[in-house]
């Protein structure tokens, strides 16, 4: 045989080191850096990494990039393949590897028309959202209390920040600091927040200070959850000691050392991490899987899990693994905090209604059926948690056990117009409206969570352990996880006459949701998940009304944009070409290149393209 690429691999000798490694949002940004060093010195060889390498980043002699996914857009794709190459004379190679679903094998038919030559857009960002302003509100206060010369030891760490950790009054000095200071503030903070959200931020009546200091704030909350992870370590410490057994000893030094890293923490990283002040990425609800960190357990102290409280009701519930330097975590339960219980509200999909629990027990009258009273969520706004087992070697790619499902409950402000397209689609514009994302568990099963410690599981147990691995005397109760937030939402109805034969039921109207989620998407140049759709319960209509909206809590301005008629025209030819069978399946089905999704596992079965494909075809022949 001819010398061949193949061949000479397999017959020369294999690299005697070649050393793997991570970096991404998990890893500790100590660690990270750490990393990032040796890569560049050569002693890291591959690096895995996420969006955590794609700026400001210049590695002179890297050679290769592997993308695994299609970029969102032309300017991820160019500073991803940008790392490579930097060097006068030294070509880099990148190759994209396009999984099987509508982004990727979108750009894979047509990679010169957007990913490769494509127009890099200004970014813009909406200055009304409630979140974002809020949290730099947090960070100006902050920076003029830890300069006054009465608090500058605050900065140091979190036991400095809040006192004593046992009965903190963090949040109380720092509400008489800014009561005290509260003119000098305000005339500061008119200069950053736009003059249209001053009322609503609660600049205008000093309501500010409620908002990012009082009872239920993100400091409120994180100085509750700091507190009695301390109060519960060094009660175990106490309990171990007292057993005067081997094993107790080295309990209670575990829960010394534990207690000593919590404390020691720097203020900077805990404010960020808490997502008091702004951090890298968009103002989700961050919560975290807590692996009960320590300084003398690496493996533990390299990585910090945090997800979008919408994501992880799904990959941080109980027993769910999930691999991160090179270890495998499993979550144990929800983070328990006392005195402060977890949101409840009880739901029927059937009526499609969604009520908090204090609001059921005060109005009993809104209950619509024995649905609504036995099934129930709760939201695990303090996060989650493993024991205090150490991680696992993954043998494998942990897999995805349970996914979301979204909601639409209501609208929150005054209800808005409605613009009519050609009588053929009706826009309700776009509002601010309330979204619930659901995990049911595994086939809707829920889970089995104590109320008492947290300890969370997919089957009833008699007996269970405390994630310290203390017995526990609590009574699981079956629910499901949620998460409740407000965002901008975009109604449309669509007309029904247009196609009769092709339209059976709800599950057609879901066909076309996730068409046109991935038409807007294409459209407004934006990755898919920054986007979501439902579908309305409403019997009175064979198309139920179809709602896309910003998943973002508070809104980031891109559904509004369909309410442009050129716009909204654009998004159903992107829908219509998504289904139009370039993918492959048939017209009764659906694959990952044209409706299916991670996010939808709920209605595979019953997402069909080819029903959406003669609806838009028609429509669009309307239209014109």
């Amino acid at each position: 045989l001819e010398a061949n690429h193949y061949r000479l691999l397999y017959e020369d000798n294999l690299p005697g080191v070649l050393r793997v490694e991570e970096h991404t949002a998990q890893i500790d940004k100590e660690k990270a850096r750490e990393f990032q060093r040796e890569f560049k010195a050569g002693k890291i060889h591959v690096l895995s990494s996420s969006t955590t390498f794609e700026l400001g980043v210049d590695l002179g002699d890297l050679d290769i990039i592997f993308l695994r996914n299609v970029p969102p857009e032309t300017f991820n794709y160019a500073q991803r393949v940008g790392r490579a190459g930097r060097r006068s004379g030294f070509p880099g190679f990148a190759i994209t590897f396009c999984r099987r679903n509508p982004h990727d094998l979108y750009h894979y038919a047509k990679p010169d028309e957007r990913i490769l030559k494509g127009i890099i857009r200004p970014p813009v960002i909406s200055l009304r959202n409630e979140k974002i302003i809020a949290r730099h509100i947090a960070a100006t206060a902050l920076s003029c209390f830890f300069r006054d010369s009465h608090f500058r030891d605050r900065f140091q760490n979190v036991e400095k920040l809040f006192g004593d950790l046992e009965n903190p009054s963090g949040a109380s000095e720092f509400s008489n600091f800014l009561q005290r200071h509260k003119a000098e503030l305000e005339e500061s903070l008119r200069n950053i927040v736009p003059q249209e959200m001053t009322s609503v931020v609660g600049l205008n009546d000093g309501g500010w200070i409620e908002r990012i200091v009082g009872k239920g704030s993100s400091f409120d909350r994180a100085e509750a959850e700091v507190s009695s992870d301390f109060r519960a370590v060094r009660k175990f410490e106490r309990d171990s000691a007292a057993m005067r057994t081997r094993k107790g000893y080295d309990n209670a030094k575990w829960a010394s050392r534990r207690a000593e890293t919590i404390g020691r923490e720097d203020t900077l990283s805990f404010l960020s991490r808490k997502v008091i002040i702004p951090k890298y990425g968009f103002p989700v609800d961050v919560v975290e899987l807590d692996t009960h960190r320590t300084k003398q357990t690496s493996e533990s102290f390299e990585v910090l899990l945090q997800r979008d409280l919408s994501i992880a009701i799904a990959e941080f519930a109980p027993t769910s693994k999930l691999v991160a330097n090179k270890k495998e975590w499993t979550s144990y339960g929800l983070k328990k905090v006392p005195e402060k219980e977890w949101e409840k509200w009880h739901y029927c999909l059937e009526h499609h209604k969604f009520i908090k629990e204090e609001n059921l027990k005060n109005n009993p009258s809104q209950t619509c059926c024995n649905g609504l009273k036995n099934h129930k969520f709760i939201i695990p706004g303090f996060g989650f948690l493993t024991n205090r087992d150490k991680p696992k070697e993954p043998k494998g790619r942990s897999p995805r056990v349970f996914s979301t499902r979204p909601y639409f409950v209501g609208l929150t402000g005054s209800h808005p117009g409605k613009i009519d397209f050609n009588g053929l689609v009706k826009v309700t514009k776009s509002s601010p409206g309330q979204m619930v994302v659901l995990c049911e568990g595994r086939k809707g099963r829920g889970f089995y969570i104590c109320p008492q410690c947290g300890a969370g599981f997919r089957e009833l147990k008699k007996q269970h352990k405390t994630p310290y691995g203390e017995a526990c005397s609590g009574t699981l109760e079956r629910v499901s996880l949620g998460h409740e937030f407000k965002t901008d939402v975009l109604q449309l109805q669509f007309l029904p006459e247009l196609f009769q034969e092709y339209i059976d039921n709800i599950w057609f109207a879901y066909s076309l949701a996730y068409a046109l989620l991935q038409g807007a998407a294409a459209v407004l140049e934006v990755p898919p998940n920054d986007l979501n759709t439902t579908v309305a319960y409403d019997g009175d209509t064979p198309i139920p009304p179809i709602t896309l909206y910003d998943n973002v809590p508070g809104g980031a301005g891109l559904v509004a944009r369909l309410e442009e008629k050129d716009i909204l025209h654009a998004c159903l030819e992107a829908a219509l070409e998504r289904v139009s069978g370039s993918c492959g399946c048939g017209e009764n089905d659906s694959c990952y290149g044209c409706l299916r999704s991670y996010r939808n596992q709920f209605a595979h079965q019953h997402l069909k393209r080819g029903p959406v494909m003669y609806y838009l075809k028609t429509l669009l022949e309307r239209w014109k």
